[in-house]
């Protein structure tokens, strides 16, 4: 008898997020940094451009990687289930290929450089997929209620955001008391511990999904043959696009827009730490509401918000550009929520749709799909943002992501409007409660 995942299962699960995103925040705050200066070897060790065309190389192999992980993670037998043996190999290679990048081979420029983190970064994209990709398969087969995924999900937002801060907010002490490679020790031990915290399920005792037979393409094909994940799909480009604009610009727009040295500036942050406690504002409309209504909620406040960083070179209605930071920032709090809880949830209804019209639980494929897609999002955000600061100047295109990323995440909202959450919830006999699952002990 399948048994429901208890609080500890849920807290276990949610920890190994923490784990790789404290490694994923260090290799975007700090790798730039480590190997384009001069202030850890007295040169830089490679130029800035060749940097950003490995990092670009680097993300091409993370997306790629996600269908074909998706495939192996779905179609897995074994006695330890079909995600956990992901989680027990990639783990260790994961957090390896991590430190691997922080000691390079020569102490200055040399091609050798780039050739070693073009290898290692590949790497350690790679290594991520095979490590979260299945992960995040496991949700919907450790939880199949709705009331259970929400919290699944919370779980993971919470320890997502806990992993961000220790590497946002720990790098910069650890390193000036152990320099570099002690704060990649350090931090690297302290995700490997978070990493296989999830190891204590026991994912057949939670779990009785039986691998699928689809090969690759055919597999991929299907996925993208569903309407509800299209759907979706199309409304979470505009989400996470607008997500990572904000994210991706948060220091900037402080020191840039509002003129404050980031040392001194903790505003930077402002909106992460209004997110763990809006967890629990949408985990309890999730649960009340539906995963639609949550979604549209999230995306409706970045609508509605976001155009006013445009306005924060000088006051707006009386309004003081710092008084206006903190409403704005505040409130993307909200939205941020919503982007780490529900979309999820959401994948995980679509692929019991899935199961129920094929036969197979596809999960992985799902979230495969979806991670090639947002990996590709990243990268345009990022060019969009360069894009209008190389146009109209670091200023005012800093002001004009505001509005450009509201207008993106309006048209993914009208796409979302479509979304059929009856139809995906009647065909895939998803219960809204635990208790109406039969697993209630």
């Amino acid at each position: 008898m399948i048994k429901e995942l208890p609080l500890w299962g849920k807290l276990s699960y949610g920890a190994g997020a923490a784990g790789w995103s404290m490694l994923e925040r260090i290799v975007l705050m700090w790798l730039i940094y480590f190997y384009t200066t001069e202030d850890i070897y007295g040169e830089a060790l490679i130029p800035p451009i060749i940097f950003g065309l490995i990092m670009f190389g680097g993300r091409v192999v993370d997306a790629v990687a996600d269908p074909l992980v998706a495939r192996l993670s779905d179609n897995h037998t074994g006695r330890f289930g079909r995600r956990m043996p992901f989680l027990l190999a990639g783990g260790i290679i994961y957090v390896a290929s991590f430190m691997a990048l922080f000691y390079p081979p020569i102490a200055e420029k040399s091609l050798w450089n780039s050739v070693y983190l073009l290898f290692f970064l590949g790497l350690f994209f790679f290594m991520f997929t095979v490590y979260v990709c299945p992960y995040l398969a496991l949700l919907p087969e450790l939880a199949r209620s709705i009331k259970d995924r929400v919290d699944l999900s919370t779980s993971k937002a919470v320890f997502t955001l806990l992993g961000s801060g220790i590497a946002m907010g720990g790098g910069g002490y650890v390193i000036a008391m152990f320099g570099y490679h002690g704060m990649i020790w350090v931090m690297g031990i302290i995700a490997l511990i978070f990493l296989y915290i999830p190891a204590f399920i026991k994912e057949k005792d939670y779990a009785d999904a039986k691998p699928a037979t689809l090969g690759l393409m055919e597999s991929l094909k299907t996925t993208l043959k569903n309407r509800a994940f299209l759907i979706y799909l199309a409304g979470n480009v505009g989400l996470w696009f607008g997500f990572n604009i904000l994210t991706v610009n948060m220091a900037l727009y402080v020191t840039q827009i509002l003129g404050m040295p980031t040392e001194e500036s903790p505003e930077a942050f402002l909106a992460w730490g209004t997110a763990v406690v809006a967890f629990f504002l949408v985990n309890f409309l999730a649960k009340k509401k539906g995963l639609k209504f949550s979604m549209i909620f999230s995306m409706l406040v970045f609508v509605i918000f976001l155009p006013f960083i445009y306005f924060m070179n000088e006051p707006f209605l009386g309004i003081s550009p710092f008084a206006l930071w903190y409403i704005v920032m505040g409130m993307a709090g909200v939205a941020i929520a919503g982007v780490l809880i529900i979309p999820d949830a959401i994948v995980a209804t679509i692929s019991d749709m899935e199961e129920n019209i094929t036969g197979q639980r596809r999960e992985g494929m799902y979230f495969g799909a979806q991670g090639f897609v947002q990996k590709l999002n990243l990268g345009l955000s990022t060019v969009v943002t360069t894009g209008l600061v190389q146009i109209f100047g670091t200023t005012l295109g800093l002001q004009l992501t505001g509005p450009v990323a509201s207008l993106v995440i309006l048209i993914g909202l009208i796409i979302f409007l479509r979304y059929p959450e009856d139809e995906v919830l009647s065909t895939g006999e998803v219960p809204f409660d635990a208790s109406d699952t039969g697993l209630s002990q």
